[in-house]
């Protein structure tokens, strides 16, 4: 809740400090406010869209009838500085069905298709100098608590950039993340040509019963970009001997390697699946982090110097031994023995794929990356974007319930450290990748909705997780619901929700 908000019966207070994962989202919602003020100050009529996460920060496109150039770049960011100098108050107003209609339609937008007058009634919104906008996180109470921000010119938008968590005075350094700009750019223009930008209009198709069409052209979508990666090894056969498959939890790597596989075998090619949690270190060499605990996000887990080992041998063409991993003894077993045919590549997908020192000792030419992730979701409205690292994790809930016998409250507990590792040890080699695969599904929230809800409706009040959990459900209320049993067999969504055609 907001510092405004009174408390009317008893009940225990945590206080969010600036440092935490939920002050930094207040952190962004503030900046963002202080973004669109500044820019309907300066240009009344244009319209403001915060889409996906770009660097270290959103990317944004104003819809006007000029793109942004560098100098309105610049006076927008000049106008944001003196906004927070002033120190302005952010006060929160509770509207009534009529005022919320009237807010939404300031800013073009349709009061979201889920809201019947009961929640309209109900809705908080935020009023930061003249303008008054609906957004579905507490922001600060005043402007003057952003400490650092910027902005980049990024043809055709612009990216405001904010601080880590741990350090809200300085900014990190700004990377251009091109190639992750591409498939962002390619989904916005699959969303055109489908007419689904926003969640209103997945609901709507739900009502119509155009769903399900929806789900058979997202699907297809996906198999003809798993069979474009296919062609693109098959072409580069002759160097390519090693496709490195890597990407953070829950964006549904095994699938998808799974149907790489299928894909190469219908081009000819035989793939030799390995694992890398195959080559974990025993339990007594592996590494911990600062409190003492196993730490299997490091890459200093693997037994690198046995992987570069197996994949010369193997690719010389010798008869190698691969280990297996007994996770319950927390050591290596002997595995299978195999041999590769001429040009038969040997498929590898983990966590720490992309990092080239995991594989150092073979050459560049000789390995293609492949980099997997929930890249894009829709926005609820222009202003509030569905972070995907919130749909992994819903999906890794489903799946740690349902397959790894994980609490609610256990895998919302080890999320910030999932979370901590894929900054550290994955997200930094996004752009040293060949090929980007984007896991996402346009309908996947719909589905994941029913069997999420009540998972997280039974974490306990009292228990630390608790606010996270309802700040979920009330992510997952914004849309209908959709039975999963309308859900191909071979979808990378099985792997969370169960009823695959493919073993794990």
């Amino acid at each position: 809740c907001n510092l405004h908000q009174k408390i009317g019966n008893d009940c225990s207070i945590q206080w969010i400090h600036i440092n935490s994962i939920e002050g930094m989202r207040s952190y962004q919602q503030t900046l963002s406010l202080v973004f669109i003020r500044a820019i309907n100050e300066l240009y009344p009529t244009t319209k403001i869209l915060i889409d996906h996460s770009l660097g270290n920060g959103f990317y944004c496109e104003l819809k006007a009838k000029k793109h942004p150039n560098r100098r309105m770049v610049e006076k927008i960011k000049n106008q944001m500085h003196k906004i927070i100098d002033k120190d302005e108050v952010i006060k929160p107003l509770l509207a009534s069905y009529e005022q919320a209609v009237k807010y939404f339609k300031n800013w073009e937008e349709k009061p979201p298709l889920f809201m019947e007058k009961e929640k309209l009634s109900n809705l908080t919104f935020y009023q930061c100098g003249k303008i008054i906008d609906y957004i579905n996180y507490p922001p600060f109470p005043s402007t003057g608590y952003i400490k650092s921000f910027d902005l980049h010119y990024w043809p055709p938008g612009i990216i405001l950039s904010f601080p880590e968590s741990s350090n809200i005075y300085q900014l990190p350094r700004f990377i251009k993340q091109k190639k992750l700009f591409r498939v962002f750019s390619e989904y916005g223009q699959w969303e055109n040509i489908l007419g689904i930008e926003k969640v209103d209009d997945i609901n709507k198709a739900i009502k119509s019963g155009e769903i399900f069409d929806l789900i058979k052209i997202a699907e297809g979508l996906h198999e003809k970009k798993i069979v474009q990666i296919a062609e693109q090894i098959t072409m580069k056969k002759k160097n390519v001997r090693i496709i490195l498959i890597a990407g953070p939890s829950s964006s549904g790597k095994t699938t998808f390697a799974k149907r790489l596989n299928i894909q190469l075998r219908v081009n000819g090619l035989a793939p030799l699946a390995i694992s890398l949690d195959d080559y974990f270190l025993d339990r007594d060499k592996t590494p911990k982090d600062k409190d003492g605990n196993y730490d299997f996000e490091s890459p200093m887990a693997i037994d690198t110097f046995r992987l570069n080992e197996d994949l010369k041998k193997l690719m010389r063409g010798e008869t190698v031994e691969l280990p297996r991993y007994d996770f319950k003894e927390g050591k290596s077993i002997p595995g299978p023995k195999y041999k590769l045919k001429p040009q038969q590549p040997i498929l590898i997908e983990g966590l720490h794929s992309l990092n080239s020192q995991i594989t150092r000792e073979i050459p560049r030419r000789n390995k293609l990356k492949v980099y997997v992730s929930a890249l894009t979701q829709l926005n609820i409205t222009d202003h509030i974007r569905v972070p995907t690292s919130d749909v992994r994790i819903l999906r890794r809930l489903i799946r740690d319930y349902q397959f790894r016998d994980h609490s609610t409250v256990y895998t919302l507990e080890h999320w910030p450290l999932v979370r901590q590792g894929e900054e550290k040890y994955i997200f930094p080699f996004q752009e040293e990748t060949d090929i980007i695969f984007n896991s996402s599904l346009v309908y996947e929230l719909a589905v994941l909705r029913n069997l999420v809800q009540p998972l997280l409706e039974k974490v306990p009040e009292n228990h630390q997780t608790f606010p996270e959990a309802q700040r979920l459900l009330e992510l997952i209320a914004y849309f209908l619901p959709v039975e999963p049993d309308k859900v191909p067999s071979n979808s990378i969504l099985r792997e969370f929700i169960g009823g695959s055609s493919f073993s794990y």
